[in-house]
């Protein structure tokens, strides 16, 4: 990708194409390996105001760069929903919870740089250098949209029957089936809950994501008549054989970085060689990725080592680790520091993605009137290096608890109290996962919830 942009002009794309606005990720054999199962990708093209609308953005970021501001960490809601013909649970695409476990906390390991494998395969020191914490965490939806409790936390699954549909997986990519009968069929408010979709694809597809676009001179982005922007289909597409920890079914594919890739693109990513085949002309307008003259596939036989190409001949060589590229899931590993500029500037400035950060639906629910003896709950500092003092005040003394919940619903601390009308304390959380958390005070008339950042 040529490196002929910066981000104190107007970019101007040299293709515009705006039937090609979603990302599709494909596995299939390759005639020069035929026994390799590898990624394929259609070429994914946003439309130029978004490119506009970004670089506006980021270039005010960094004109206030030097100064000292809080730390912005997102939080995303996800709902999972599982499509399937009527297999037991944990067979073929009704997938287990224990695969949607696994593919959340590779989700946030991978957005917030805490992957155990990141200097196992990034060795390049200039590479190491720009790899970022895109601060941006994921948490599985507790309730529906109607407020009822999900029996599994993050999964809405159904048959195919029970919506009616009139043809069974596997799917096609993108087609106007899928798009309009399936995802528009079962979608949940998209701008409370981060939709993806487990199902079969067909062609070899590994699946395909949903970009947020932008109309000349709109700010903040809303929906793109035809721009394939629309509401009823906004999420990701995930073929079941690469979700979690898949094993021998997902071969090269089985660490769960499929979402990876895909959420980048719905967070405003593009492919990192620019989508240009091998002509070293294309870009994915972030200016710390190395020009790239194509996809990589595989991994090298030695870990970390440097690759290079016709338009990056010498080292650190290519960024062949980076999760927008199409390694293999093994050897995926960052995100650069202008990758995390594009999806921070998506998530403070598009509609339907800075408003999952105020959504309450990975919170308990209590079925309590919150309008309760609790008159404040102040949680300090947050984010926190592990150290939480929570400052409760009570309107009359009452009995009360104090609960810190991880994002998979499993009670890490509890305390009670009795006739009392609050005051300090102070948990230690520091042998917990760094990670997103909700703090509930509980009184016999109501509870309050907050969310807490332990870094």
């Amino acid at each position: 990708m040529k490196k002929k942009i910066t981000y104190l002009g107007v970019f101007v794309l040299t293709v515009f194409n705006t039937f090609t606005q979603q990302s599709i990720l494909t596995a299939q054999n390759v005639t020069s390996e035929p026994t390799a199962i590898k990624r394929k990708c259609a070429t994914p093209i946003l439309d130029e105001s978004f490119e506009t609308w970004i670089a506006d953005k980021i270039q005010k970021q960094q004109q206030f760069a030097n100064e000292k501001k809080a730390v912005v960490v997102y939080n995303i809601p996800v709902i999972f929903h599982i499509i399937h013909t009527g297999q037991a649970v944990g067979t073929n695409a009704n997938v287990s919870a224990a695969r949607i476990t696994q593919q959340l906390n590779t989700l946030n390991a991978d957005y917030r740089k805490l992957n155990t494998d990141l200097n196992t395969y990034l060795t390049q020191p200039s590479f190491v250098a720009i790899a970022a914490d895109c601060e941006i965490n994921f948490c599985l939806a507790k309730v529906n949209p109607t407020g009822g409790v999900l029996t599994e936390p993050g999964i809405d699954r159904f048959t195919v029957a029970s919506k009616g549909w009139s043809t069974n997986p596997p799917y096609t990519a993108s087609s106007s089936y899928l798009e309009n009968t399936v995802k528009a069929g079962s979608i949940w408010n998209p701008v409370k809950y981060f939709n993806v979709w487990i199902t079969e694809l067909n062609g070899g597809v590994l699946g395909y994501a949903q970009f947020p676009t932008v109309t000349a001179g709109t700010t903040p982005i809303g929906d793109i008549t035809g721009f394939g922007g629309a509401a009823n289909t906004d999420g990701v597409v995930v073929d079941y054989k690469y979700v979690g920890l898949s094993g021998a079914t997902g071969g090269a594919y089985n660490l769960g970085r499929t979402l990876t890739h895909e959420a980048g693109h719905w967070l405003g990513l593009r492919h990192i060689w620019g989508d240009d085949g091998s002509a070293c002309s294309g870009s994915d307008y972030a200016a710390d990725t190395p020009n790239q003259a194509g996809e990589n596939y595989t991994c090298p036989t030695t870990n970390g080592l440097v690759r290079t190409d016709a338009c990056s001949p010498t080292s650190p060589g290519v960024l062949y680790q980076n999760y927008m590229d199409y390694s293999d899931d093994r050897c995926m590993v960052m995100f650069t520091s202008t990758q995390k500029a594009r999806m921070q500037s998506v998530m403070a400035n598009c509609i339907r993605r800075n408003s999952l950060n105020t959504s309450t639906v990975c919170s308990i629910p209590t079925g309590i009137d919150e309008s309760s003896s609790i008159s404040e709950v102040e949680l300090f500092p947050n984010p926190s290096n592990g150290e939480l003092n929570i400052m409760v005040s009570l309107v009359t003394n009452d009995d009360y608890s104090i609960t810190v919940i991880n994002t998979l619903g499993q009670v890490i601390k509890q305390l009670h109290f009795s006739n009392s009308n609050g005051g300090k304390s102070t948990l230690d959380l520091s042998s917990n996962s760094q990670g997103v958390y909700f703090v509930t005070v509980k009184t016999k008339s109501g509870s309050k919830t907050k969310r807490i950042i332990i870094q």
